[in-house]
């Protein structure tokens, strides 16, 4: 049966959400006139209409028709005749053509666009809407919030810090009263009491909500009588909770922006905690085409951001939070497991903060199966997450288990650093076995400090089988460093940004970054390695440094001499030849001393293939219940021959005449003597052997090695599989073969002019 004009109008005010309020006069029919609506003469007749009291507000304007008809020409004239009018009060308007069947959208009189679904006014009203949340006033606040807490109120410990201002701002969401003038014990009362009030119904449905109020009852003020500070503290909260208007939030991780603050204060014993920026979690979420009807997943949740901003979008989908569906979303829909509890409850706080009535979120271990049991039973269609990126913490093993515990077929998208999986190649093998690497997205080195990261999508259940992995580089997202505030958009760079790649990624082409990994030889994005270069400077300090250790020379006090008669003319306990050497490396360095590596070649430089033979040292991280003696302990230092201690053992012992490489910095030393080295995981050291190996040629390729492997540092340390993969560059001989004589010949005459002078 075909739906009549007067059916359609009735059904679009209920959709729309359309009645009288406080705020506005709202409603559909046909015998108001715009006359009785406040337009003085206009005998004409809406079908709908959202007028607010403040005119500076966005009104609607709806024209319904009957199902029989298609929307023409003279439907839409008549809503256009009617905004007209409207505009007179209103210069914001939405203009709305519904027939039950399509919609067509007008913002300010000039079509916008069409769509099949009529949804709930606030979708429209927020067409008008930017990011109002003003992040530069929460980083103020939040800075003022922080003094008090660690300062004057004397919490020291950084999460006590959040888990005491996010329960603030829960209390003050849910009604609690924080007026100045109140006392420490009143105001203390006041939010916990607000707290246990508002959950009563939350917790019979998530027990777990009560963790919330056990971190705020257990955090202890080491200070509470300092009443200036407790009127700061309570202005500064009232001020960021009204600043959160959810008309106008967008999904940031108000969390996040407290972390970053905070995080500044941040002691040595306090564990770090790595929140996702908001603009990440805005593409992760639209480059897996996430809706308003699925399932989501984020298994080390941290604050919430993946939630918070999912929330967001599916509900804005959804017609606004005044929709049913949107209840559904908050209820059903968003799922996440926190295994640290003081962090598990700022997950709680931000979503509730939020007004998301019913947390779905479980304190949980990641990698049990206790956790694998409760994701199975959520029905997960798409998995948004930020691991923590260290391996004690199991980073691969929760997300094994995540691919373990969701349906197949489904996209699942981790924030992990670029090498994650090559470092981890036993690990990487077992999930492409049953799971599917399907793209690679490299982000810009400066989103985490001090590691480089890529997002990783994978499909559950369909195992790789060689299948290529599309792969891209993001280098720049636009935002700029503000100083004690992070990263910000502060030019509005990011928009356009994450639209270019949001279609690149869609569409897989379209960039020059683009790449097609094969899984058995690569899981990261392949940067494009700059040409090898190196100079006389790079082996006359690999030369100078070993002299200084052969000659048991302190190289701070020889430094120290050099630079007294640089800057001072000091020429007390220095000869003449000395002098003149200096001089001499002085007018050196004004030529170029680029060394033309043009006819050099490329060696792998251990392995099946290699130039050396790799060792590993017995697993020692330390020699602490030796005795001194005279034996080496070889370390992954960066000074004196990278020999930690001198030491006494009846162990066996490595052989001398080899290159050890330090794990952080690539640091290469020749060893002449037997030595124990630093063995096991982490910084170990790597022993390369060769037979043609002896002090001069050695310390021309520890030149070569160092300049090759300094890129490796405490975030990426070299690794026995990494080295294998290493490539260096040597000269060669008229056979084609590595010329050692050449290099040998050339430290010579380095280690003769060097060696005359120290």
């Amino acid at each position: 049966m075909i739906k009549t004009e007067d059916v359609i109008r009735e059904e679009a005010g209920k959709i729309l959400g359309f009645g009288n309020t406080d705020t506005a006069v709202s409603g559909v029919g046909q015998i108001t006139s715009f006359n009785q609506l406040g337009f003085i003469g206009v005998k004409d007749r809406p079908d709908g209409w959202y007028l607010p009291n403040e005119s500076t507000f966005p009104a609607i304007i709806l024209e319904a028709k009957s199902e029989k008809f298609t929307i023409k020409k003279a439907h839409t004239e008549e809503l256009l005749k009617n905004i007209a009018i409207v505009e007179k009060k209103y210069h914001k308007n939405i203009g709305i053509v519904y027939n039950g069947v399509s919609v067509k959208i007008y913002k300010n009189g000039v079509f916008l666009q069409d769509e099949d679904e009529l949804k709930n006014k606030e979708y429209y009203l927020s067409l008008f809407t930017k990011n109002k949340i003003d992040t530069q006033k929460i980083y103020n606040l939040t800075a003022r919030i922080n003094n008090n807490l660690h300062f004057k109120f004397g919490i020291k410990n950084l999460y006590h810090r959040m888990v005491f201002t996010a329960c603030a701002l829960v209390a003050k969401r849910y009604g609690s009263i924080l007026v100045k003038g109140m006392n420490y014990t009143t105001f203390h009362t006041s939010i916990h009491t607000t707290l246990a009030k508002s959950f009563e119904e939350a917790r019979r449905q998530n027990i777990k909500l009560d963790i919330l109020l056990e971190a705020y009852s257990s955090i202890k003020m080491n200070i509470n009588e300092n009443q200036e500070a407790i009127n700061d503290f309570i202005e500064a909260v009232c001020d960021i909770s009204d600043n959160i208007n959810s008309d106008f939030w967008n999904g940031e991780d108000v969390m996040a922006i407290f972390f970053n603050e905070f995080n500044r204060y941040k002691g040595k014993s306090e564990s770090g905690q790595v929140f996702t920026p908001d603009h990440i979690t805005s593409l992760m979420y639209k480059i897996i085409d996430v809706n308003k009807d699925d399932y989501i997943l984020d298994a080390a949740c941290g604050s919430g951001a993946f939630l918070v901003k999912s929330m967001c979008n599916m509900i804005k989908e959804a017609g606004g939070n005044s929709t049913d569906k949107a209840k559904v979303i908050k209820q059903e829909q968003l799922f996440g497991i926190e295994m640290d509890k003081e962090i598990y409850a700022l997950a709680c706080a931000n979503m509730i903060i939020h007004k998301d009535g019913k947390t779905n979120l479980e304190q949980l271990d990641a990698r049990s199966s206790e956790a694998k049991a409760w994701i199975r039973n959520k029905k997960i269609t798409k998995v948004l997450m930020n691991p923590p990126f260290e391996n004690k913490y199991g980073c691969l093993d929760i997300v094994l288990n995540v691919l373990e515990s969701v349906d197949r077929d489904k996209t699942c998208a981790f924030i992990m650093p670029d090498n994650k999986l090559e470092a981890n190649i036993k690990k990487a093998k077992k999930i492409l076995l049953n799971h599917s690497l399907i793209k690679i997205i490299k982000l810009p080195n400066e989103i985490f400090s001090g590691v480089t990261t890529s997002i990783f999508i994978f499909k559950s259940g369909i195992p790789q089988n060689n299948k290529k992995i599309f792969a891209c580089a993001i280098l720049e997202d636009g935002l700029k460093t503000i100083k004690n505030q992070g990263r910000q958009d502060i030019q509005n760079n990011w928009e356009d940004i994450e639209r270019y790649w949001i279609d690149v990624i869609y569409t897989q082409s379209g960039d020059k970054t683009i790449q097609w990994l094969n899984p058995n030889e690569n899981l990261s994005y392949k940067i494009e390695e700059e040409p090898f270069e190196i100079d006389t400077q790079d082996f006359k300090k690999i030369v100078l440094n070993h002299l200084l250790f052969k000659f048991n020379i302190n190289p701070d006090r020889f430094k120290n001499k050099i630079l007294d008669f640089l800057l001072y003319n000091n020429t007390d306990d220095i000869d003449k030849k000395f002098i003149n050497t200096i001089k001499s490396n002085i007018a050196d360095e004004n030529q170029s001393s680029t060394i033309a590596v043009n006819k050099w070649k490329k060696f792998l430089i251990c392995g099946e293939k290699g130039i050396f033979n790799l060792i590993h040292p017995k697993p020692r991280k330390s020699t602490d219940y030796l005795e001194h003696g005279a034996i080496p302990f070889v370390a992954s230092g960066a000074f004196n021959n990278g020999i930690e201690k001198y030491v006494k053992t009846d162990e066996s012992l490595d052989k001398g005449g080899c290159i050890t490489v330090s794990a952080i910095g690539g640091f290469s030393f020749y060893q002449e003597k037997d030595f124990i080295g630093r063995g096991g995981a982490g910084s170990a050291i790597k022993i390369l052997y060769n037979e043609n190996l002896n002090e001069k040629n050695a310390l021309f390729i520890c030149s070569v090695l160092q300049k090759k492997l300094s890129k490796y540092d405490f975030n990426i340390m070299l690794s026995g599989a990494k080295l294998k993969k290493e490539y260096i560059t040597l000269p060669i001989n008229e056979e084609n073969k590595i010329d050692w004589l050449y290099m040998e010949n050339y430290i010579n005459n380095l280690y003769d002019s060097l060696s005359s002078w120290i």
